[in-house]
């Protein structure tokens, strides 16, 4: 799996980058470690549909189902 990851340039166009699996999947630990949240506690939420905040939302629907953890 990859995916595309937008970076914005100091000339302010916006820069593409292909991302690997363990890229994608590093990034993705991150910003859960980021919002204090497993991957398991996020499904909940998710499943739940009650999320903790508007990051832990914008996590799910960046992420949701694509991770094996």
């Amino acid at each position: 799996m990859t995916a595309i990851e937008e970076r914005p340039t100091d000339q302010g166009d916006a820069r593409y980058e292909e991302l690997s699996y363990d890229e994608w999947h590093a990034g993705a630990l991150a910003a859960l470690e980021e919002l204090g949240l497993t991957y398991a506690e996020l499904k909940e939420q998710a499943r739940n549909r009650d999320f903790s905040s508007a990051q832990a939302h914008a996590l799910w629907s960046l992420v949701g189902g694509t991770l094996d953890l």
